[in-house]
């Protein structure tokens, strides 16, 4: 076993280097140990076998003490040690000491230093390797430890749950289990792998994370942050073969691998999602920076912290699957730097979901999204988008506000402009695709979708561009902050994450932002109108009427995204974040002009809704038996969030007058047919009047939910709770005078309803 023992040896020094060029040491040391069992081909310095339905763990000394990688894969991942005590081993999750100087701790609880998280009575080493063995079965089938902080306990059943198979990869041992869970009155049996993975001994050089930038920190599970801590951003080991060249090729390439489940059909197009960030690499020196393969013959399709794969997890034509929409990605991190050592992206968004939401925001303009089912290139397309925003996670990227609120309008209806710049800055926003452009406007197809821009280009450039001549991260600082200086002065190569809500315009979800969201609305709606006359069109050849249904309701939502996006002008505020050394505000609130237009444009388009879109042609195909008015259910969602407590703060923090002349201009509006108290009033009408003196109320009412510093922004001032009442006891006037003038009104029974509540005020 002198053989085995030496394999050890050489393993550690090729791991140590194995993101740099040695890995012919590596290889080497796989020979030597070819053909030895399992338990002793490990060059992480740990064996396994299975015997009896037991999992046996073999522990070279060489690794006690030492920092490993335990991972739950696509569930969490903790940094661990083992530590030989007597007749024992016991396995420590400890604190991780990044190379920033920083300690990263458990759970986010810098009180706790380590977790046992197992203790292990060594057993007779039947091969005689000179290591510790132990029987780890307990460990991996009926663990209950955190593998993040917040995560939560499962309820397994250990006789339904089995080890079946342990492997050997590159620096790593992997087992793979079944795993039986109960929740509830049912239960799942699921996959669940496991790795112990050896980190290098030259790590990379973390790069220093800035809050103005989109980067995750190297703890996924951190908060977005809107300071400075201390910390490195997340992303690969890029190092350049020729240091001091502009352009060369990276030492090792960041490489995918398509699982053997990816359809051969969507391949291209996944891989031209991928490698849609060439583009940007090019821009941080790098060229050939990304590859996409087939797995090599012989390597393990299932998880493993050895290759980054391209995972089918579409459930298409599993009954019930047609409705996913969320594709991710998975990262595994060296906490210690930041470095990424794989990343899995889960391809996971249903065909059905991705083309409705392309065809109720740019049917109109693409002649292949008005017929059912649409062509497969589309679909592929649609793929292909989807790739590249789950590719800028695996790349370190942070879903967030890339750049919004800044494009010209009229640049989202311009060919060359959308050839170049696309119609969001970049595809880390949720702009999705351009229901802005007309179809006068003779927009190709291709650039109607969402695409790499500018912004990302920019931000991998500030996160992989190598500085040869500097030698720590610290010195780096100032030529990162001088990138970021040189582009603050154009307004979508800024980032903002949305901590706080939808605070402004720049801070918006599923609208194609730019400087001008009412007009750009009013240009949504002209196309959402020629949507709901496709609609019967595209449901013609159908069995039924479930996609008529289906892209009624998909319409319905993306009118309320539409709606929110002017919503946000209202108490909003500009974002622009910035070192201390940069001059001037980051919270710029939106003109009072812009805000009072925004809500005037609600009063005449949310609150009130045209025919076609309150009673389209093919209303009495819609069988809800529940009464559900879906498109009601979305106006009182509207004005819940418009009287919420953090926008009434924000316009009370602006100016005084600024709240009284907000409210005072709704309520005329939502009321404007008490100075006609003959007019008849839709049913649609009186519940979004009542629904706002009830929202009146019970604000006015509220009590203090907490006195404590931190509690106070959920609850309404008694500045704002006492405009609040004065409008109230105004409307409360007026209905009364109207209701004196005409007693013969057909909405009589209405408005004494409303007396009714505003007398019930003490």
């Amino acid at each position: 076993m002198k053989v085995i023992k030496i394999m050890f040896w050489i393993s550690s020094i090729a791991l140590g280097r194995k993101r740099t060029v040695h890995r012919a040491l590596a290889l080497s040391a796989l020979l030597l140990g070819v053909a030895c069992p399992l338990w002793g081909q490990a060059n992480n310095g740990i064996g396994a076998y299975l015997e009896d339905n037991r999992l046996f763990l073999v522990l070279d000394r060489e690794i006690i003490g030492e920092p490993m990688l335990f991972v739950r894969h696509h569930k969490g991942q903790l940094m661990v040690r083992w530590l030989h005590l007597g007749e024992q081993v016991v396995l420590t999750q400890h604190r991780v000491r990044s190379t920033l100087g920083e300690w990263i701790p458990i759970d986010d609880d810098y009180k706790i230093e380590e977790r046992v998280l197992g203790k292990f009575k060594i057993i007779k080493d039947k091969n005689d390797t000179g290591g510790l063995t132990i029987d780890a079965t307990e460990l991996i089938l009926s663990n209950d430890m955190k593998w993040f902080a917040y995560d939560s306990p499962e309820r397994i059943d250990l006789r339904k749950s089995y080890i079946y198979k342990v492997e050997k990869l590159d620096g790593e041992t992997v087992i793979r289990t079944k795993r039986t869970t109960n929740t509830g009155t049912t239960s799942k049996t699921i996959e669940v792998d496991f790795s112990f993975y050896q980190l290098t001994d030259w790590p990379m050089r973390p790069r220093l994370f800035d809050h103005r930038m989109g980067y995750y920190l190297e703890d996924v599970w951190d908060a977005q942050r809107t300071d400075n801590y201390k910390a490195a951003i997340m992303r690969w080991r890029m190092e350049k073969k020729d240091p001091m060249s502009t352009l060369s090729e990276p030492v090792i390439p960041i490489t995918f691998y398509f699982h053997p489940d990816v359809p051969d059909l969507w391949k291209p197009y996944i891989r031209a999602g991928i490698l849609a960030w060439s583009v940007p690499f090019e821009a941080a020196g790098f060229k050939n920076a990304i590859k996409v393969r087939d797995l090599p013959e012989g390597a393990p399709s299932g998880h493993s912290v050895t290759y980054s794969m391209i995972r089918w997890e579409n459930f298409s034509g599993v009954r019930g699957s047609e409705k996913e929409s969320g594709s991710t990605a998975k990262m595994i991190v060296d906490q210690r730097t930041g470095e990424i050592l794989k990343a899995d992206i889960l391809i996971s968004s249903s065909p059905r979901s991705l083309v409705d939401e392309y065809v109720v925001r740019c049917a109109p303009m693409d002649a292949r999204a008005q017929r059912y089912p649409v062509p497969e290139s589309l679909v592929g397309e649609l793929f292909q988008y989807v790739t590249s925003h789950e590719t800028g996670h695996a790349l370190g990227l942070m879903d967030g506000n890339y750049g919004e609120y800044a494009y010209p309008l009229e640049k989202i209806r311009d060919v060359q402009w959308l050839r170049k710049m696309g119609h969001t800055p970049s595809i880390m926003n949720y702009a999705r695709h351009n229901y802005i452009a007309q179809p006068e406007d003779s927009i190709p197809a291709s650039l109607l979708l969402q695409k790499v821009g500018p912004m990302d280009i920019f931000q991998i450039k500030w996160g992989y561009s190598n500085f040869p001549k500097v030698t720590s991260p610290f010195e780096e600082r100032p030529i990162l902050d001088s990138i970021i200086l040189a582009y603050d002065s154009i307004p979508w190569y800024r980032f903002n994450a949305d901590r706080y809500g939808r605070i402004g315009p720049g801070n918006t979800h599923e609208a194609v932002d730019n400087r001008d969201p009412i007009t750009s609305t009013e240009l949504g709606l002209r196309n959402m109108e020629k949507v709901m006359g496709l609609l019967p069109k595209l449901n013609r050849d159908q069995p039924d009427d479930a996609l008529l249904k289906r892209l009624y309701k998909k319409t319905l939502e993306l009118w309320f995204y539409e709606m929110r996006h002017v919503l946000s002008l209202v108490g909003g505020y500009t974002i622009h974040y910035k070192s201390a050394a940069q001059p001037g505000a980051v919270y710029v609130p939106i003109s009072m002009g812009e805000q009072r237009k925004a809500l005037g444009f609600l009063l005449q388009n949310a609150f009130e809704v045209p025919q076609w879109l309150e009673h389209p042609s093919f209303e009495y195909r819609l069988d809800d038996i529940n009464g559900t008015d879906m498109l009601l259910v979305y106006q009182l969602q509207l004005l819940s969030e418009l009287m919420g407590v953090s926008r009434m703060g924000r316009l009370e923090h602006m100016e005084r007058a600024v709240l009284w002349g907000m409210i005072s201009m709704l309520q005329e509006g939502l009321f404007q047919e008490l100075k006609d108290i003959r007019a008849d009033i839709s049913p649609r009408r009186q519940e979004i009047q009542s629904t706002y003196i009830d929202t009146l109320i019970n604000i006015v009412k509220r009590k203090e939910a907490s006195f404590r510093v931190e509690d106070k922004k959920f609850d309404y001032t008694d500045y704002s709770k006492g405009l609040l009442m004065q409008q109230l006891i105004s409307l409360k006037k007026d209905i009364k005078k109207a209701v004196k003038k005409n007693k013969e009104s057909s909405s009589l029974g209405h408005w004494q309803i409303c007396l009714n509540k505003l007398n019930a005020i003490q």
